[in-house]
């Protein structure tokens, strides 16, 4: 990575920066003006844009069990055991049931 590659730049910017705070009539009409300007943000519409454009990949519409139900195809599916604080069951024990 090229951490400084931009650090002159960052610094002028810093500087205009610096320089619009001081006038506090023109830095809150740009940070309304920049407010108004950005959209809506979305998680999964960001999450969903970073898979397709920059990893390249599709999501998987597989729904994932409940975390209450025991997966399927394993010897206790359909049930989860439930360990409680001070229980003295181990989880080979609790395999075994």
């Amino acid at each position: 990575y090229m951490l400084l590659a931009d650090y002159d730049s960052y610094i002028e910017s810093q500087d205009k920066v610096t320089e619009l705070f001081k006038d506090p009539i023109t830095w809150t009409k740009k940070c309304i003006l920049n407010i108004a300007a950005s959209g809506k943000f979305s998680s999964d519409r960001t999450i969903a844009e970073y898979a397709r454009d920059i990893w390249g990949v599709t999501p998987n519409l597989k729904a994932l069990p409940h975390p209450h139900e025991g997966r399927p195809g394993t010897k206790n599916e359909g049930e989860v055991p439930i360990i409680t604080h001070g229980s003295s069951a181990s989880l080979q024990e609790l395999g075994k049931k």
